[in-house]
């Protein structure tokens, strides 16, 4: 026997309340805490003299490896890493895996154009608290209106002043085909 009295392969422990029983296999047995106490440990492990945030996995067995066992001890981890600023700021990024990007292709100036309407903002003068832009695909260029509220017909006005007396009839006009964009009215037939 020698050294080994007194040790088990898997021993038993029980919770000073006898309700929940912990199975720890080659272990030395671990102090159970209140979720509270826990909470505390955790906090002292992430912000503590050699603190680190290291993510909801690591932190939890960081508290095991010290010694510490509560039943929530992964949720609380999982809670307490969510709500640190530091550790959002500081995570590993998720590595999704490349996708290709679409090219928009505009084969001569003021040929395509994205429009989308930005706000609200706080209030300018004549009530004006949108924004309608439009930015032509190949060269890049912007044309805005400050629009007191928005309409089909606003919208209409806009694209009739700044892109078609201007550049001339576009082949696409591209939109995030709000109800503002969808009209039934027609430049052309």
């Amino acid at each position: 026997m020698g050294n080994h009295q007194g040790k088990s392969q898997s021993r038993t422990f029980l919770n000073p309340r006898r309700d929940v029983v912990q199975e720890i296999l080659y272990t030395p047995l671990l102090r159970y805490l209140a979720q509270e106490e826990g909470l505390h440990v955790l906090k002292e492990i992430q912000d503590g003299y050699c603190g680190s945030h290291i993510g909801t996995w690591a932190l939890a067995n960081k508290a095991l490896r010290a010694g510490y066992f509560w039943p929530t001890m992964k949720q609380d981890a999982h809670y307490f890493v969510n709500k640190c600023e530091k550790c959002q700021k500081h995570a590993t990024l998720i590595h999704q895996p490349a996708e290709p990007l679409n090219v928009m292709l505009s084969p001569c100036p003021f040929s395509q154009w994205g429009m989308d309407i930005v706000g609200p903002f706080p209030l300018a003068p004549g009530q004006r608290k949108f924004l309608l832009v439009a930015i032509d695909y190949f060269t890049k260029w912007v044309e805005a209106e400050p629009l007191a509220r928005i309409t089909e017909g606003e919208v209409m006005k806009f694209i009739w002043k700044n892109i078609i007396c201007r550049f001339g009839l576009p082949r696409e006009l591209i939109s995030d085909n709000g109800r503002q964009f969808q009209g039934r009215r027609r430049f052309y037939s």
